[in-house]
C-alpha cells in the first residue's frame, strides 16, 4: 500500500479510560484492537493494540514537508499510504503501556469523550505527550451521538482553556461518533492533511528497536514488535538484545504484514529473532547491532516539572523512569539546584541500578513518574531529554555546567565536548560513538578539523585511534615534567625515569598509544630527552668541553652516519690506543652525544634523531612500513638497518606486527 520512498508514519490514541479510544480505531481501520480475553470481558484496554489505517497522505517535497508536494493535475503526489496505528490503555494502572504506545508517534488522537469531557488520565496523557515530545496532534472529541450541539460548543469552549499553552493549544478538532460513523471522513481528512505536513524522520544513527511485544508464531518462532526508534535493520544482521547482552539473527523482517528486506526509523516493525526463545525476551530490551552502544546506568538530563505537580521536586527522589518501552526505578538527582518549582525546567541526573541500565542515547525522551497519583492527575511528574549518557555521577556547580554545556551543544559539538570530559581515558571513534549513536566514520569527520586546529591529539593510527583534548594533554604534561623534577630533586637524585615508571605514575584510564604521544610531543619541543627507555629533563648546565680525542672521535661518529665501524674497530681506524678510544667513547655515550644501539653499534645522536624524524613522516603518511622501504630510507645495508629498526621498537616509535612496522 505504501508507494516506493514513501517514509513511514505513525499514530496513535491518548486519553482517559472509556473514552472511546479503541471503538475509534475499530471504526477508522475495522480492526478491533482489544485482543485478550481480559480486554473482551472488562471492556476495557489493558495493554497495547495495533492496527492499520490506509490514508491518500502526499509524499514529502524536496524541502522534506509533505504540504506543496503536488502532481501534475494540482493534486498530492504520492498514492493510498498505509500507516502504523497504536491503541493505549487509558486506566492509570496501565500507565506504563500508554508511554511504551506513546514513544515514536508521529501523531496522537487525543481522545476526550464528548458526554465526560477533561478526566484524570486526559490531563495526565497530554502530559506524556508533551513530555515525549510527540511531533503533532489532533484532538477527537468522541461519542458525539450522546450530547447535543450546546453541550458540544460548551465542550469546545471548556477545551480551548485545557489546552492553551501547551502542545495541542492549536490542534485542530474533530468531532466523532464511533457507532453511527458521524465525522470519520473529516478526521482521516484532518489526519491526512496533518500527517502530510510532517517531514520524515532521519533514517541516520545506529539501529535500536525498543520491543513492546514478544509471542510465538507456529512455523516462525519467535517475533518481537516495535517502532524503529533510530537507524535500520535488514534481514541477515546480528544483533544483540540490551540490556543483558544476548545476541540473535534477523531472519524476517514485516512491516504491515507484508515481508520486507529492510526497516527504517519510523516503521513498525515485527522481527522473526532466532535463535531466541519468547522466554528469552521481553517489553523493555532494545535491538541494536553489535557494538553499537552500550546501556548507561548515569544519565545527565534536561528536566520539566509538570505544572499539574503540588509541590517542588526535591534535590533527590526516587521515581520510575520510562524510556522507550521500558520502566526501571531510579534515583533523580537535580543538578545545579535544590528544588525544581512546578511547571519550571531544569537539569538533573538519573541513577539508575548497574543491572538494570538503559540503552539511551543524547536527545532521547524519557517520562519520570512517582509512587502516588496526585489528585485529578496521575502520578507523571516530570520528563525531558537524554543531555548525556555514560555521565560522571554528579558533584557540586561545576557538574551542572558541563550538564549546560552538553544540553546547549550542537550534535558536532558534542563530539568534542565528550573527549575534553574524557580526559586522560582518550577515547576512540568507536567508543565516542556508543555514547552519541552515532557510526565511527562520523565521529572521525567531525573531530578532523579539531586535530588540525590542534585542539585535540590523535594518537595511534586506523580504528585504534585514541582522542585526547588539548587540556588532557596540558594537564598529563604538567604531570610528566613534575614527575621528572621530583626525581631529579630526590635524595640521592634520579635525574632519569623509565618510561614505563612514568606511565604507571599518570592515570590509570591513559591508553599506552596516548602516553607515547604526549611524551613525544615533550621531545618535539625539547622538554625532555628520551635514550632507550630512559626519560630525563635535558641538561641546563653547559656540557664540559670535549678533550681533543672525544672531539675528534664525535666528529668521525656524525661523519660516519648510520654506518660506523664496530667500537672495536675505532681505535685500530684512527690509530689510538684502545683504553684511552674505550674510556672516551664512554664519556661521548654518557654525555648523549652518541646512542648505543647495540652493544657493537654506536651512533651519533643527531643522526639518530634525524632518521627518527624521517621515519615518524613516513609512517604518518604510509601507516606502515616494509623492510625494503625501512632499507631506502636508511640508506645502509641490513647490518645496519635491522639493528636500527629494533632500536626504534625498543624505544617504543614503531610496533612490530610481522614483517612490517607500524606506528605505535
Amino acid at each position: 500500500m505504501t508507494g516506493p520512498g514513501a517514509w513511514p508514519l505513525v499514530i496513535g490514541t491518548a486519553g482517559h479510560i472509556d473514552h472511546g479510544k479503541t471503538a475509534l480505531v475499530h471504526a477508522l481501520t475495522g480492526i478491533d484492537t482489544d485482543r485478550l480475553a481480559v480486554e473482551k470481558e472488562r471492556g476495557i484496554t489493558t495493554e497495547l493494540g495495533f492496527a492499520h489505517l490506509d490514508l491518500d497522505v502526499p509524499a514529502p517535497s524536496a524541502s522534506g514537508a509533505g504540504r506543496g508536494a503536488v502532481g501534475a493535475a494540482g493534486e498530492p503526489a504520492g498514492g493510498p499510504r498505509r500507516i502504523a496505528v497504536v491503541d493505549v490503555p487509558g486506566h492509570e494502572r496501565f500507565i506504563r503501556s500508554m508511554v511504551a504506545g506513546a514513544t515514536g508517534l508521529d501523531l496522537v488522537m487525543l481522545v476526550i469523550a464528548a458526554d465526560e469531557g477533561v478526566m484524570p488520565q486526559t490531563r495526565e496523557h497530554l502530559d506524556v505527550c508533551a513530555l515525549l515530545g510527540v511531533r503533532r496532534g489532533v484532538v477527537v472529541i468522541s461519542k458525539r451521538d450522546l450530547v447535543d450541539d450546546d453541550w458540544l460548543a460548551m465542550l469546545d469552549e471548556e477545551l480551548t482553556g485545557f489546552l492553551a499553552g501547551g502542545p495541542f493549544a492549536r490542534a485542530p478538532r474533530v468531532a466523532v461518533s464511533a457507532r453511527t460513523g458521524a465525522g470519520l471522513d473529516e478526521l482521516k481528512r484532518v489526519l491526512a492533511r496533518e500527517l502530510a505536513d510532517l517531514p520524515p524522520r532521519p533514517t541516520a544513527g545506529v539501529f535500536r528497536l525498543p520491543l513492546d511485544r514478544v509471542f510465538s508464531l507456529k512455523g516462525f518462532g519467535t517475533v518481537v514488535t516495535g517502532t524503529v526508534a533510530s537507524g535500520a535493520v535488514a534481514v541477515g544482521d546480528e544483533l544483540v538484545v540490551h540490556p543483558r547482552g544476548l545476541t540473535a539473527r534477523v531472519r524476517g523482517l514485516q512491516v504491515h504484514g507484508a515481508a520486507v528486506e529492510r526497516a527504517l526509523a519510523g516503521q513498525r516493525v515485527a522481527v522473526n529473532v532466532a535463535p531466541l526463545a519468547v522466554d528469552d525476551l521481553a517489553r523493555g530490551d532494545v535491538l541494536a547491532h553489535p557494538g553499537a552502544l552500550t546501556p548507561a546506568h548515569l544519565l545527565d538530563v534536561s528536566l520539566h516539572h509538570v505544572a499539574a505537580a503540588p509541590r517542588p521536586l526535591p534535590a533527590r527522589s526516587k521515581v520510575l523512569v520510562h524510556h522507550g518501552t521500558t520502566q526501571v526505578a531510579a534515583t533523580l538527582v537535580l543538578v545545579g539546584a535544590t528544588s525544581l518549582a512546578p511547571g519550571a525546567d531544569g537539569l538533573g541526573q538519573l541513577r539508575l541500578d548497574r543491572a538494570t541500565p538503559l540503552a539511551a542515547l543524547p536527545g532521547d525522551r524519557f517520562i519520570v513518574r512517582g509512587f502516588q497519583a496526585m489528585a485529578n492527575h496521575g502520578s507523571t511528574i516530570a520528563g525531558g531529554q537524554v543531555v548525556r549518557a555514560h555521565a560522571a555521577r554528579s558533584r557540586g556547580d561545576d557538574h551542572a555546567a558541563v550538564v549546560a554545556r552538553f544540553a546547549a551543544a550542537r550534535e558536532e559539538e558534542r563530539v568534542l565536548l565528550e573527549v575534553r570530559a574524557a580526559a586522560a581515558a582518550a577515547p576512540t571513534a568507536a567508543d565516542l560513538g556508543r555514547r552519541l549513536g552515532l557510526p565511527a566514520d562520523a565521529v572521525t569527520a567531525a573531530l578532523a578539523a579539531p586535530v588540525a586546529a590542534g585542539d585535540v591529539l590523535a594518537a595511534g593510527s586506523g580504528a585504534t585511534t585514541c582522542y585526547l583534548h588539548a587540556a588532557a594533554v596540558a594537564a598529563l604534561e604538567r604531570q610528566l615534567l613534575a614527575l621528572l623534577d621530583e626525581g631529579a630533586a630526590a635524595t640521592p637524585p634520579r635525574p632519569e625515569l623509565p618510561r614505563e615508571e612514568l606511565r604507571q605514575r599518570l592515570p590509570a584510564a591513559l591508553p599506552a598509544r596516548g602516553f607515547d604521544a604526549v611524551l613525544d610531543g615533550l621531545r618535539g619541543r625539547g622538554l625532555v630527552t628520551i635514550a632507550g627507555e630512559a626519560v630525563r629533563r635535558p641538561l641546563t648546565a653547559p656540557a664540559p668541553p670535549l678533550s681533543p680525542l672525544e672531539a675528534d672521535l664525535a666528529a668521525r661518529f656524525a661523519a660516519w652516519a648510520l654506518e660506523p665501524p664496530r667500537p672495536k674497530e675505532v681505535a685500530p681506524a684512527i690509530g689510538k690506543p684502545e683504553p684511552a678510544v674505550k674510556a672516551a667513547l664512554d664519556k661521548l655515550i654518557a654525555a648523549r652525544r652518541l646512542v648505543k644501539v647495540k652493544p657493537d653499534l654506536y651512533v651519533d645522536a643527531g643522526v639518530l634523531d634525524a632518521l627518527e624524524a624521517k621515519l615518524r613522516a613516513y609512517l604518518d603518511a604510509h601507516r606502515e612500513i616494509t623492510p625494503l622501504a625501512w632499507k631506502d630510507l636508511t640508506g645502509t645495508s641490513r647490518k645496519y638497518s635491522i639493528p636500527l629498526a629494533e632500536h626504534f621498537d625498543a624505544t617504543k616509535v614503531t610496533l612490530r606486527v610481522g614483517e612490517i612496522r607500524r606506528k605505535r
